[in-house]
């Protein structure tokens, strides 16, 4: 993806999302105007940095540590453990690393534990009924984290895939993608808008173009 990167670690309670902080597809044009647009567009699905002190949790500490040093990546990045331990019933998110900056971004992460969980809106709808997916928490974590907001989270970086070695590595990475998106289809998510199904078309297109390569 554009914004983001997810790995499952040591078992399927955990996952580590990395999310960047600086959305290169925007060009300012005048200053203070630049990515007005996308910004306009993430805040009409989420009111970003909007703490809920309520849902502050100071007695459920993740478990893998956060990373206390420093490192030249938190200038880049941003990461956070996903977390759905059987102990604690419900999922949780932490932040592992550049923890100054969204103490920064966001003033009520500033009064919340290092290894305390996020408030994150998403627990709030969990917490009241409400059905949660993944999609909803990477979402969030990635309008919290890039700035300006991307009107669309999920964005695919087809340059990357341009840039591929093979045809053989974009058949197969296109068709992970292409996996993704469509379960993402499958939800009622309100990231599923015109971005993400044109998306899909062209890692359809890319993904049929490449396939021979991998039987060749």
């Amino acid at each position: 993806k554009q914004w983001y990167q997810r790995r499952v670690r040591g078992s399927t309670e955990e996952m580590l999302i990395t999310v960047a902080h600086t959305n290169t597809n925007v060009l300012p044009t005048r200053a203070g105007e630049a990515g007005e647009d996308e910004r306009e567009s993430a805040k009409e699905k989420l009111d970003l940095g909007n703490f809920d002190p309520v849902m502050v949790d100071t007695e459920h500490p993740p478990g893998s540590p956060s990373r206390v040093q420093p490192s030249d990546l938190d200038e880049e990045c941003t990461t956070y453990l996903l977390g759905c331990y059987e102990t604690y019933q419900r999922p949780y998110v932490w932040v592992r690393t550049a923890h100054a900056r969204l103490a920064e971004r966001c003033s009520m992460y500033g009064t919340v534990e290092r290894d305390s969980p996020l408030p994150l809106h998403a627990f709030t709808r969990y917490l009241s009924g409400h059905v949660v997916s993944v999609w909803d928490i990477v979402a969030e974590l990635v309008l919290l984290t890039v700035e300006p907001p991307p009107r669309n989270p999920f964005e695919v970086d087809h340059t990357h895939l341009d840039n591929l070695a093979s045809s053989a590595e974009q058949a197969l990475v296109s068709g992970a993608l292409l996996h993704s998106l469509q379960l993402l289809l499958t939800t009622d998510s309100p990231w599923v808008t015109e971005d993400i199904l044109r998306d899909i078309k062209h890692l359809s297109l890319r993904h049929i173009h490449t396939l021979p390569s991998l039987v060749m």
